[in-house]
């Protein structure tokens, strides 16, 4: 027991020398340049001030954009999926899916609701008699409410029935809960029978985080304004909620505490000189007190019945002072590195060797080809040799990885780079192996993993050769889909090939199975197409690329019915489609019908046919 322990401290002392005798890039840099570094610094400092100049213009147009950038975006992430929420409401009531008359489901519609924008903090419909019913997120419960007297009911519901098009609404303070909400509403029109309005509000307070202080200096602010006058929000933003009503939902510019601010459009002000019109944004400098401000500003319309400003301030000579030092730093560095450049030419041919062979190795991991990927070698320098074993131990993991994520899957959304949630048409395929349990009781673990194993390989290939997606394995079941990520106009022809597939590779390996004695392998495969929603889904801690609605259901709802309609068809593979995937196969497979079926769950019946 003692002999392996003094060998593995052996090993361990030469791997911690070997280590030790590394040189650190900046170590072998510094060596090598030190010298011809402070001659390149005593020059520069001679010619900088002239750059200077024009490099400070472009970092201020380069912080100004990123921070406009920054608040326009964060705005219309924040109320973009407020108003897709409620169409999509709307539009399951258009379609019947929620019944605005049956009180229990329609309350439980609203509070679910409620989950498709965390910021939502009411949903609130109201019907032609001024029946209101509202959704509150705080209290978890829908309540019910008569607003017949009501002054702004009464004229939303005016508007409402006489524009009938959804819209942003003016800003509205409620004494109740002491805020001012922002609200999209949406009218909601039946058979030309105008039925009531939907309204989605969410507090100006969730504006707040828009133009929170991170990484702002003491001397910068942002802000939005609601119009030219009013204050939506701003950093640090206080006032006396007392003071609002109905008609002044948010405070004017001279009721708020921060002077600059304030005087934005009355102090003496003068246009920016050197900014062309290539800028999507404006300024203007200002003079207050003896100080200096810079002031960008921007339109954004659409979201209340005012423009909103959204904008960003900075003291001229804080900034100023700040982006001439990085004009300075940036010409050194640049004088440096065109000097190092040159007389790198050298060290740097032996540097390149290990960066150019994990260039090469990233391209192949790019291209997902971990199997022909070889690890890389050690080197003398530090830092390049922990990113060779970093590298090495990346391989090892995304080797693995590959086994539990769907290579065709992870190639498609790096080449489409898209994988949020939405609406798609698609076709869904659902396997099952008939008495499958009989059979594993005569066998082993092993031989029963063996024959998955197997089983899912015959399965998945004919899937990926059509363009499918396999979603997952559920016991001795596969489940896949065609149309996402990638758009496929033909996916129902597609999964009705990849059947076909199915059956033929399925039919030749039980032929081979029967030559070696063993059970014939007898399948379902169920298929159907339809409207469901694909995308992620998932916690922040797990994610599935996956497919969710009806659709899925009904796929795997028709591949169970074929234990009844085909138990004694005599076939291997029995495949069972919907009359809608049918209608868009371009007869890939002969097929005959089964007849109309009651499905669990539906009220009308679906129309089966059976590949023959």
């Amino acid at each position: 027991m003692g002999q392996p322990f003094r060998s593995g401290s052996k090993k361990i002392s030469v791997d911690q020398q070997k280590r030790r005798s590394r040189v650190t890039i900046a170590s072998a840099l510094a060596m090598s340049f030190g010298p011809l570094i402070c001659i390149a610094i005593l020059a520069v400092l001679g010619v900088s001030l002239i750059t200077g100049l024009t490099n400070t213009r472009d970092l201020l147009l380069e912080k100004v954009t990123a921070e406009m950038s920054a608040v326009r975006s964060n705005l219309t992430n924040l109320l973009d999926p407020v108003e897709l929420q409620v169409r999509y409401l709307s539009d399951l009531i258009y379609s019947g899916q929620i019944n605005i008359y049956e009180e229990k489901s329609f309350d439980e519609a609203l509070l679910a609701g409620l989950a498709g924008s965390r910021k939502i903090k009411g949903l609130i419909f109201v019907y032609p008699d001024f029946k209101v019913k509202i959704a509150d997120r705080s209290k978890r419960k829908v309540t019910n409410f008569n607003k017949a007297n009501d002054p702004v009911a009464n004229a939303t519901m005016n508007e409402m029935s006489h524009d009938r098009v959804g819209s942003w609404a003016k800003l509205i303070y409620t004494p109740e809960t002491r805020e001012t909400v922002l609200s999209f509403r949406q009218p909601i029109v039946k058979e030309g029978v105008f039925i009531g309005v939907l309204i989605a509000a969410i507090p100006v307070s969730s504006v707040n985080d828009i133009v929170k202080t991170d990484g702002l200096a003491l001397d910068e602010d942002r802000f939005i304004l609601y119009g030219r006058d009013h204050v939506l929000t701003q950093k640090n933003l206080s006032y006396d909620t007392a003071m609002l009503v109905t008609e002044g939902t948010v405070p004017r510019l001279d009721e708020i505490a921060d002077p600059i601010l304030s005087s934005i459009w009355t102090a003496p002000r003068t246009p920016f000189r050197l900014f062309g019109d290539k800028l999507d944004f404006e300024g203007h400098f200002t003079n207050l007190n003896g100080e200096r401000y810079q002031f960008f500003y921007a339109t954004l319309e659409g979201y209340t019945d005012r423009p909103l400003i959204i904008g960003y301030r900075v003291k001229y000579e804080e900034a100023t002072r700040e982006i001439r030092r990085l004009a300075y730093a940036g010409m050194v560095g640049l004088a440096i590195l065109i000097i190092g450049i040159i007389i790198s030419v050298v060290i740097g041919r032996k540097i390149s060797q290990p960066i150019r062979a994990l260039s090469h190795a990233s391209r192949k991991i790019s291209d997902l080809d971990f199997r022909n990927v070889k690890t890389l070698p050690s080197s003398r320098l530090k830092e390049l040799d922990e990113a060779s074993e970093a590298y090495n131990t990346m391989l090892r993991g995304l080797s693995w990885f590959e086994n539990y994520v769907p290579k065709s899957l992870v190639r498609k959304l790096m080449e489409t780079g898209d994988a949020h949630s939405e609406s798609r048409s698609v076709t869904v395929m659902f396997t099952d192996i008939v008495s499958f349990t009989p059979l594993a009781e005569r066998m082993s673990s092993e031989e029963v993993a063996d024959m998955l194993n197997h089983h899912f390989e015959l399965v998945t290939r004919c899937i990926e050769d059509e363009g499918g997606t396999v979603d997952k394995f559920i016991g001795d079941a596969v489940m896949a889909f065609w149309g996402a990520p990638e758009n496929q106009t033909d996916h129902a022809a597609r999964a009705c090939r990849a059947a076909k597939a199915i059956r033929e590779a399925i039919m030749a390996d039980n032929k081979i199975r029967r030559e070696k004695d063993l059970d014939p392998i007898r399948m379902r495969i169920g298929i159907h197409s339809g409207t469901l929603v694909v995308g992620n889904i998932g916690s922040s801690g797990r994610i599935n690329y996956t497919v969710v609605g009806d659709t899925v259901n009904i796929s795997q709802r028709i591949e169970q019915l074929g234990k009844t309609l085909c138990n004694d068809d005599g076939q291997e593979v029995t495949i069972l489609l919907s009359e809608t995937t049918m209608n868009q196969s371009n007869d890939c497979l002969a097929l005959e019908s089964v007849g109309s079926h009651p499905m669990k769950g539906r009220n009308q019946s679906i129309v089966l046919y059976k590949a023959s």
